[in-house]
């Protein structure tokens, strides 16, 4: 299974070129540092209790829109487990477990793992994959967020930052989330979260999270029916 990840992952990078694309990603993210996340503006993670150049992460999304060549990815959900590690600003990361749907094809699996590998342009040195059902949810009013693997091995649940009013999300923006073609401000949260399997274990309290949307097309351009572009968009 690893061996057969990791060349899915590399074989991927090499042929997504070959179909057109175009993704609406909407995030639930925790990590290990403090809030917000210093590697966005350092290159460099720095883990919330060692200081570590480390990073260690769990994210669970869901597919608003998007397609790869003919292939249909609305409504998939996806968690990411991983460390991105001291070098992934060097295009290195260490270590990452992606957790698909039991209804996802492979063709949609094949298909989101090319796009994702554009949207994020580093080289894992260890790739494992998993299938479970996955939870996603963000409170009506946002203030809180969760997202959870059935099979237990990872939760995520957020608490919006209040700010100077607690009725409207405290945000970055004018950053880009790694390789995006677009993306909304990040909406900032506390983090409680964890993951367990594939011989991995950490868990994190009151760490960093976000909320955010993101979009990636082989054009470059807006995913259709989203709302023009604002000043600093």
């Amino acid at each position: 299974m690893k061996l057969l990840s990791l060349i899915l992952g590399l074989s991927m990078a090499a042929t997504a070129a070959d179909a057109p694309w175009g993704v609406r990603l909407q995030y639930i993210e925790a990590c290990s540092c403090n809030l917000f996340c210093p590697c966005y503006f350092n290159k460099r993670a720095a883990h919330k209790h060692t200081g570590a150049a480390m990073c260690t992460f769990n994210m669970g999304t869901r597919v608003v829109s998007g397609k790869y060549g003919d292939v249909d990815l609305t409504g998939m959900k996806y968690w990411w487990a991983g460390d991105l590690g001291a070098d992934w600003g060097k295009g290195d990361a260490l270590w990452l477990v992606m957790t698909f749907e039991p209804k996802a094809t492979k063709e949609q699996k094949d298909g989101l793992t090319a796009v994702l590998n554009k949207i994020y342009p580093v080289k894992w040195k260890s790739i494992e994959t998993d299938t479970s059902d996955i939870a996603w949810t963000i409170s009506p009013d946002g203030k809180t967020a969760h997202a959870k693997l059935a099979n237990g091995k990872g939760e995520i649940r957020l608490t919006r930052f209040a700010g100077t009013n607690a009725a409207r999300a405290s945000q970055i923006s004018n950053v880009n989330y790694f390789a995006a073609t677009w993306n909304s401000p990040f909406d900032l949260y506390f983090s409680d979260h964890y993951y367990k399997g594939f011989g991995k274990s950490y868990e994190l309290k009151e760490a960093n999270g976000f909320t955010i949307t993101v979009e990636h097309t082989s054009d470059g351009k807006r995913m259709p029916g989203a709302a023009p572009a604002k000043k600093g968009d």
